[in-house]
């Protein structure tokens, strides 16, 4: 049988569990509102009870219970619910740099407005058709010019405008690689200090919540694929089917994207489907530029006004009898402006369609005026000019709406997906008030039993052996 001391040592076990899953609860109530912090539990259980059977062991009743131990801390964690919240992440992370960005194109085009190309067009066919009236008037004539200027100022205006937005999606996909890159960086060293404390057999789970909190950041940016702990507690992440972190080798493979949107991963190609670099790239690449961006079509357009215009102009004479002059000058949004003849003098304005009918012949500028209402080709649209804008100011409004709403409802996916990872992961303080009280009921009677076995063991040492007392 044990002796006294035994039962001491049995009292003190309960003593020294009781007080860790104490202190871990204190660890969880002063982290409750810590960033990716994850509430940890003390799993006790029975210590090995004596004696431990062997072909010497004494016979005896059975064996006798020496307490309890705390087995390991451990971190609840959801895998699942990691990787529905990261799938969230990306998503959400996509769409909205797609609707910031559109919000700002929107705003930007400013239709309907006074500064707003379609103002401007409607001017400049309404000067024309001023004219025709006073063909031979020199204040007319400065109107038509004027409103050619404005209009050509406007045409680079906004492409000066969808050029920066251009720009600074470009600078936010750098910046975003940038900060994928160095957050895989602190990923990989945090693997190598989760290593070093799980080979001394310890749970590193501080180190495991912010290393968890990082991959979450890295979501934001791209979609990321996130490999099982190992026995070493080390986790790879790769980007596509390239790994962005290989655990194997402690590397760090560089994210990299092109000006012509390619990612690669160490110089590897793949594949980024989602997250803020995606929805930036896509603005940079296919929605403000390539062949059928806004960017395109505003040149598409200048580049039909500018033609349209000039070759009416250049069949008609102005005032002072010369004749093949182009109107305008340059064929994209960002050169367009008045022609060296007409801004030397607007008597090179051709209002007349004969030299014959000089100075007060107008057909040639009722022909102009006209031209806002000829179908033609324009890009891909057969259209009017004023009608190709309405479209691409359509365009920019469905587009804009889609994205916010597609971004409001992955706000939605995002928290549903929040609610079911902080059900498991988060700290709840009734939860953990509730804990607390029991463990100290538990920790007093443990010590409570200390001071029982002190008391017997008092009696054994002061009390016994004198006889006559």
């Amino acid at each position: 049988m044990g002796s006294t001391f035994f039962g001491l040592n049995v009292a003190l076990s309960g003593v020294v569990t009781q007080q860790r899953a104490l202190n871990t609860v204190s660890h969880n109530l002063t982290n409750a509102t810590t960033p990716g912090f994850s509430r940890q539990r003390v799993d006790m259980a029975a210590n090995t009870p004596f004696a431990y059977p062997g072909l010497n062991t004494a016979v005896g009743p059975g064996q006798l219970g020496t307490g309890v131990v705390a087995a390991q801390y451990t971190r609840l964690r959801d895998q699942f619910a990691d990787l529905s919240y990261r799938n969230g992440t990306s998503d959400l992370g996509q769409f909205q740099a797609k609707a910031d960005s559109l919000a700002n194109i929107d705003t930007i085009i400013d239709e309907p407005g006074e500064t707003g190309l379609t103002h401007l067009l409607s001017q400049f066919w309404g000067s024309w058709q001023a004219l025709s009236v006073n063909p031979d008037s020199a204040a007319s004539r400065e109107a038509v010019r004027a409103a050619g200027e404005s209009l050509a100022q406007g045409f680079r205006d906004l492409n000066r405008q969808l050029t920066d937005s251009q720009t600074a999606a470009d600078t936010r996909v750098n910046l975003g690689v940038t900060r994928v890159n160095e957050i895989a960086a602190q990923v990989n060293d945090l693997n190598q200090q989760i290593a070093l404390v799980v080979a001394v057999g310890q749970e590193p789970n501080d180190l495991r919540d912010i290393r968890d909190l990082l991959i979450d950041q890295i979501a934001a940016y791209t979609d990321v694929a996130v490999t099982p702990p190992g026995a070493s507690g080390k986790v790879s992440i790769a980007i596509g089917s390239q790994l962005l972190v290989d655990s194997g080798t402690d590397t760090v493979n560089a994210l990299a994207i092109s000006g012509a949107g390619a990612a690669t991963v160490n110089g590897v190609a793949t594949t980024i489907t989602s997250g803020s670099l995606r929805g930036s790239v896509d603005m940079r690449d296919a929605v403000l530029g390539g062949p059928t961006g806004y960017i395109a079509q505003l040149d598409a357009l200048a580049a039909a006004v500018a033609g349209s215009v000039n070759t009416r102009h250049a069949a008609g004479f102005g005032t002072d009898g010369s004749t093949g002059n182009a109107f305008f000058a340059g064929a994209t949004a960002a050169t367009l402006a008045i022609s060296a003849p007409v801004l030397a003098s607007v008597d090179a304005i051709a209002a007349s369609d004969a030299a014959g009918n000089l100075p007060g012949g107008a057909d040639n500028a009722v022909d102009l005026a006209q031209l806002q209402f000829v179908v033609q080709v324009i890009g891909a649209s057969t259209t009017t000019l004023d009608g190709f804008y309405q479209q691409m100011v359509a365009r920019v409004g469905v587009d804009t709406d889609q994205a916010e709403r597609l971004a409001q409802v992955q706000k939605g996916v995002l928290e549903a997906a929040e609610t079911r990872r902080a059900a498991t992961s988060g700290v709840s303080l009734d939860e953990e008030m509730s804990d607390m009280v029991r463990f100290q009921k538990s920790y007093n009677a443990a010590a409570r039993m200390v001071t029982t076995v002190d008391e017997m063991l008092d009696t054994i040492i002061s009390r016994m052996g004198l006889v006559g007392r």
